[in-house]
């Protein structure tokens, strides 16, 4: 009995195997994409929270050809004074004093002086002045250069007198107080002779005799391209007695002593170039002399905080055209100065030298020659981490970054040097303080907050942290207050910039008194102001200097981290009710206590960062058959409200797009079933107020071939051989072989 039931069981198991092999597929899910994605706020890789800290970075922005917008610059302008001698102009004895100058732009004049100062007398009587002047030439004589005398005299505050030889200039008045004005009208080319009573002259032009006389000097200045020129000799000045005279005091310019000169230069010039790597503009930086030194610098104080938590990029493109008559005074270099808590540290990047860098800094600073090196006539690409470099020679934690300057400079009778810069960038955190583990020891003063109020510091280092070991902590008390300033350049916010400033903050001590008050303020360039309150207990006060304010929903609150995340283009546009087209210029904190008050803030985790377009993620789709509806899902995050649309075509057709709806758990929509055989793409597309566009790649997926039928006849007459033996057995074992046995 055993047997055949284990016969029949073994049938059974056979035709269900059977029936799973003709039914129809379950439901399941396809992962295409299986990438997590966190929030923007706390994942550094997706967000943009570092920027470039250099002004007018393209060299774009000129107001002039020779004046570059949002940069420091300084350089040399061509002027000389000499001892002349035949057949200079020279009407007594061997020598008089020649002054010459030339200006490259009206904006950088040149100016030639001597002068002469100290040990004259007080209540100068009948002080009188004599000497011989030249004008060789004077480029633009009227309103512009000019060759003049200037007689300084303390009298109930200072006074001036101007004497103008040959020139003449419409915009000066006698009006002022302290300035009065002669203009001396003699033939040029020819010497002339001034004899004055500058006591009486100072009388007539103020109305009272002087007190003390301080100074003369004689200053050559000019605005134009073309030389001016101009030869002083025999010069007398007495007050009863010789002050000043013959060999007194080297009045006849025959020895070297008692005058005081500006120094000789030669020109540099910083100028627009239309030969560029990017952009319209590059700087052209180009010193040229003909034996006087011949210099210029370009410079950015960024004042920019950098640690190995907070590593930079610095980078710039150059090209060195002329590299001229080089020698130890001839070179060019870009150098980084700052400094940590006990030292100065600098690195000098240097382009270019004709001796060695002993005559550009001690030897025992950081020197790198750059790739490009003394190299001409072609574009090089600087790219390093300043902190990289910093500390491979010094030992320190971090760097706080007080200067950039290009520096080139020129030297002899044939040097000449001349660089296009174009594209620098200085890229780190756009908020130093980020989570304050870089920053300096507990109680440490926090850096790169350019503060008001000086020691004892009240911004400092703490380690009640809301996350990592260190925070910032801010206490005022008893009438105490706070205030600093951080600067922004190149932090946009305008319709195309979804920026956020985010950061955790806690009031640890508030004693509520009725004056203690805290808040951010932010800056436009734009020049609106907009205040977020942390504090307050009593009505904002209206002097503070902001325009417009938002009161923090959580103000107030004691002993409690709270995320502090805005969009700094939807506050603007609720409190001044317009979209704003401008940029960051600065935040500023502010606390104050009250008499008697205390005021306690921490904060953490600082950063002003541009939120990218939305991130799609975790693409799923049901199973495709034939005839179904196909359920497309995915994540989509972003800081901003957005849109998500599904795109899909048929066999190659035109695109159809569905909104995806927000189920709570992701987004979702729905192709249409499609008969066999139908290849189907489609991608997703997300898209955020700020219009930033994330687009996934274009996925394809066929709907299977309608299947084969299958001849089921030779299974079903071994199902009914089966059933038939199965039959025949049951009847002999139950039926037949009983009766045989009753016999």
């Amino acid at each position: 009995m055993s047997d055949h039931l284990k016969h029949i069981a073994i049938f059974c198991v056979s035709l269900w195997l059977l029936s799973a092999l003709i039914t129809t597929p379950t439901e399941a899910l396809v992962t295409l994409n299986s990438s997590q994605h966190q929030p923007a706020e706390t994942d550094l890789a997706r967000v943009d929270w570092k920027v470039n800290h250099l002004e007018n970075p393209g060299m774009e922005e000129w107001t002039s050809l020779h004046d570059i917008d949002e940069v420091n610059t300084h350089r040399t302008t061509e002027q000389y004074v000499w001892n002349a001698q035949l057949p200079s102009p020279v009407i007594e004895g061997l020598y008089s004093k020649g002054l010459q100058s030339r200006a490259i732009d009206p904006n950088h004049p040149a100016e030639a002086s001597i002068w002469r100062t100290g040990g004259y007398p007080d209540n100068p009587i009948n002080l009188t002045l004599k000497f011989n002047w030249y004008v060789d030439q004077i480029a633009t004589p009227i309103d512009s250069d000019y060759f003049r005398l200037d007689m300084q005299f303390g009298a109930s505050g200072e006074h001036h007198l101007y004497y103008y030889f040959g020139c003449s200039d419409s915009t000066k008045t006698n009006l002022s107080y302290a300035y009065k004005y002669f203009f001396i009208d003699k033939p040029i080319q020819t010497w002339n002779t001034f004899d004055r009573n500058i006591t009486e002259d100072f009388f007539n032009a103020v109305g009272y005799y002087p007190q003390q006389y301080q100074l003369f000097s004689f200053d050559l200045r000019t605005y134009s391209s073309n030389y001016s020129r101009v030869f002083v000799d025999d010069l007398w000045l007495l007050n009863n007695t010789v002050l000043i005279g013959g060999s007194i005091g080297n009045g006849d310019f025959e020895g070297g002593a008692g005058w005081s000169q500006s120094t000789n230069q030669d020109p540099a010039d910083i100028s627009q170039s239309a030969v560029s790597q990017e952009g319209d503009w590059s700087l052209n930086a180009t010193t040229t002399s003909v034996g006087n030194q011949s210099y210029l610098s370009v410079s950015w104080y960024p004042d920019r905080h950098i640690s190995t938590l907070n590593p930079d990029i610095f980078s710039f493109q150059w090209r060195m055209d002329k590299f001229n008559g080089p020698n130890e005074d001839t070179f060019a270099y870009v150098r980084v100065s700052g400094e940590n808590e006990s030292e100065s540290l600098s690195v000098y990047y240097v382009l270019a030298y004709g001796d060695n860098t002993n005559t550009i800094a001690p030897p025992e600073n950081l020197f790198i020659n750059v790739t490009g090196f003394n190299t001409t006539s072609q574009w090089h690409s600087f790219d390093r981490s300043i902190w990289s470099d910093i500390i491979s020679f010094y030992n320190t934690d971090f760097m706080i970054i007080d200067e950039i300057e290009i520096n080139i400079r020129a030297d002899g009778p044939t040097s000449e040097v001349s660089i296009l810069f174009d594209d620098m960038h200085f890229v780190s955190a756009a908020m130093d303080d980020m989570g304050y583990e870089d920053q300096g020891d507990v109680g440490d003063e926090v850096h790169t907050w350019s503060t008001y109020y000086n020691p004892p510091p009240k911004f400092t280092v703490t380690d009640v942290a809301h996350s990592g070991a260190k925070a910032a902590n801010l206490t005022v008390v008893d009438s105490e207050l706070w205030s600093g300033e951080r600067r922004f350049e190149n932090r946009l916010v305008n319709e195309e910039t979804d920026l956020w400033l985010d950061f955790f903050w806690r009031i640890n001590d508030d004693s509520a008194n009725e004056s203690n008050l805290m808040y951010l303020e932010v800056y436009f360039d734009s020049g609106e102001s907009l205040a977020y309150i942390f504090a307050n207990h009593s009505a904002v006060p209206t002097g503070n200097g902001f325009d417009e304010y938002i009161i923090l929903p959580e103000a107030n609150t004691v002993d409690s981290w709270i995320n502090f995340q805005r969009n700094l283009f939807d506050d603007f546009v609720t409190a001044f009710g317009t979209e704003p087209d401008t940029k960051i210029t600065e935040f500023y904190l502010f606390a104050k206590a009250d008499s008697g008050g205390r005021f306690e803030v921490l904060f953490d985790d600082v950063y002003l960062y541009n939120d990218p377009a939305p991130a799609i993620s975790g693409v799923q789709l049901t199973t495709p058959v034939a005839n179904r509806d196909v359920n497309v899902t995915a994540t989509v995050e972003d800081l901003s409200s957005f849109t998500v649309t599904l795109y899909y075509r048929i066999d190659n057709g035109t695109w159809t797009d569905v909104a995806m709806v927000d189920t709570g758990s992701g987004f979702n929509a729905t192709i249409p079933g499609q008969p066999f055989d139908t290849e189907v793409n489609y991608y997703i597309e997300a898209v955020d107020e700020f219009s930033q566009i994330s687009v996934t790649n274009e996925i394809a997926y066929l709907i299977p071939s309608e299947p084969t039928p299958t001849d089921y006849t030779p299974l079903i007459v071994g199902v009914i051989i089966v059933v038939v033996v199965i039959g025949v057995v049951v009847v002999y074992y139950f039926v037949i072989r009983p009766k045989q046995s009753s016999k």
